[in-house]
């Protein structure tokens, strides 16, 4: 029987890797005629990608990253979970045998 962790962790990866397109095809979507990101928040001002990284006492956040940073990061995240996919697939293959 695959183990309700494993099941997790492929819950996971699927959730992942929809996740991750959603935010490309969102990207792809928010770009202008001159092939410019454009972003603005529920208040109309406009905005950039960031990278935020959470601790203990709030975060610390990057502003204004650059498009294709972004989907660049997005990608390989997408092709991590693929590979972990392929992983877990192994790994229930053991458990149901």
């Amino acid at each position: 029987m695959i183990t309700k962790d494993i099941a997790r962790l492929i819950y996971n990866c699927y959730s992942e890797i929809e996740s991750g397109k959603k935010m490309i095809e969102e990207l792809k979507s928010r770009l202008n005629e001159k092939g410019e990101l454009s972003l603005v928040n529920r208040w109309g001002d406009s905005e950039g990608l960031e990278l935020k990284i959470p601790n203990g006492n709030g975060s610390y956040s990057i502003k204004c990253v650059p498009f294709h940073l972004a989907l660049d990061v997005i990608t390989e995240h997408i092709l991590n979970q693929e590979k972990e996919l392929e992983r877990l697939k192994d790994v229930c293959k053991v458990q149901l045998y």
